[in-house]
């Protein structure tokens, strides 16, 4: 599961608990850094974003393929 860590958030948002909560759910969580790339909700590409937000992107997908082949018994050659 992919969250989107935004630093202004109600007060009566526990960001630790929700972390916490979903990291026990998940098979993996990853949170990437909040940034003017994604905050306008259009098409996002990878040249847009933060350093540290295409690393996270990017681990997403490395964690979406891992699961896969995981889920399908398959082994990184």
């Amino acid at each position: 599961m992919e969250i989107t860590n935004k630093d202004e958030v109600s007060s009566r948002v526990d960001k630790d608990a929700i972390e916490e909560y979903l990291a026990g759910i998940c098979r993996e969580l990853i949170t990437v850094p909040h940034g003017r790339g994604v905050a306008y909700g259009d098409l996002v590409t990878l040249d847009v974003l933060e350093p540290e937000a295409r690393r996270a992107y990017k681990e997403i997908a490395a964690a979406i393929v891992d699961g896969y082949r995981q889920s399908h018994g398959l082994h990184r050659s």
